[in-house]
């Protein structure tokens, strides 16, 4: 009986590390089929998760794969900490570890990433900086009007539209421009961050003020996210 269960032991072991060495190696070929596939700069981290993931194998699903990566370009726009979560991954040994044609696919795919205020503020005419304000941001400076520089004070809202983030004035002053048409100033702050084309085919959902940036979420649907 001793003998059996150090047996057992010894097997459950072998079986863990096997599981854990099989993982990784994994994860390190979807890391480099995703890079390739969409142009990352570098890497992005992967983990498999579920446990174990040779039983995730044999079935050819998996429960989540989760993607990171540090920075990445969209449209222009720098994002950093970007964070995918996909959900009902669906791929054979051969798929996961880069053979053949195949695509690895996804069910559904959730993310999130950091858009930092110099990404909004460098949009803006030249003076104008700004700053988190509740779900808003404030936006100060001084704006161009008719060869003079005039002080200008704003709140401006963030909301998602089909091209990206689009910034508008949700009040406006000018103090010392007395006589100034709103038109002259309002019309300098408002804008689109263009983010129509995000990493891995992924769709802006959501936009959020932190003090850290604009906290963007983002989903898609039947993913394609790891083309051979």
């Amino acid at each position: 009986m001793r003998k059996l269960l150090i047996a057992v032991v010894v097997l459950a072991v072998l079986f863990v590390a096997a599981d854990r060495i099989s993982v990784a190696i994994a994860e390190n070929e979807v890391s480099d089929r995703i890079a390739a596939a969409y142009g990352l700069p570098s890497k992005p981290g992967v983990s498999i998760g579920g446990f174990p993931f040779l039983t995730q194998v044999a079935a050819g699903n998996y429960h989540q794969v989760d993607v990171f990566a540090g920075r990445v370009q969209a449209d222009g726009a720098t994002l950093d900490n970007l964070r995918i979560d996909f959900t009902g991954v669906h791929a054979s040994l051969g798929q996961m570890l880069g053979h053949g044609p195949s695509t690895v696919t996804a069910d559904r795919a959730t993310g999130s990433a950091v858009l930092a205020f110099s990404q909004v503020s460098r949009r803006l005419p030249a003076g104008l900086k700004i700053a988190p304000h509740g779900k808003n941001l404030t936006v100060s400076g001084t704006v161009r009007y008719q060869g003079s520089r005039v002080p200008v004070s704003a709140e401006v809202s963030l909301s998602v539209t089909g091209s990206g983030i689009s910034v508008t004035p949700v009040s406006v002053r000018a103090p010392g421009g007395a006589g100034l048409p709103a038109a002259a100033y309002s019309s300098q702050l408002a804008l689109v961050v263009p983010l129509r084309t995000l990493p891995l085919h992924l769709h802006l959902t959501s936009v959020r003020v932190t003090h850290g940036g604009l906290r963007i979420g983002a989903s898609a649907a039947h993913v394609h996210f790891a083309r051979a």
